[in-house]
């Protein structure tokens, strides 16, 4: 299985984790609303930043293409809370991207980098 490319820098501030909902609540006519478990696993979507220089950049796009199927396919993804490697892939929608890049310099006169935003999810 592809492994998550090791270089890059993560941007731990936009990091994230939103588990999907695993439980369903029902209001009831009279006294508190009922609630049970319907899921033993959920998903857990992180929105992930990381930052790559103009060949890193390249990499990534051809490991994106080759390796992971344009995001179709799962990968080693080692979670930075827990230092647990999990399969992971990278969200897509018909409505946005599996992925967007934004080109940017950290200081003036700095090699252009790359800004690389996508989600992830992993099973919990």
């Amino acid at each position: 299985m592809a492994a998550f490319p090791s270089y890059g820098k993560l941007v731990l501030q936009d990091y994230g984790e939103t588990p999907n909902p695993a439980v369903l609540r029902t209001e009831m006519e009279g006294g508190p609303p009922k609630q049970a478990q319907i899921l033993s696993r959920v998903m857990v979507i992180r929105p992930v930043t990381m930052i790559y220089s103009a060949s890193e950049f390249a990499s990534f796009k051809t490991w994106f293409r080759d390796q992971i199927a344009r995001g179709a396919d799962w990968f080693d993804w080692t979670d930075p809370v827990d230092g647990q490697l999990k399969q992971a892939r990278i969200v897509s929608s018909q409505q946005q991207p599996s992925w967007q890049a934004t080109p940017f310099t950290e200081s003036p006169g700095a090699p252009l980098s790359w800004e690389v935003r996508m989600q992830i999810e992993t099973w919990e």
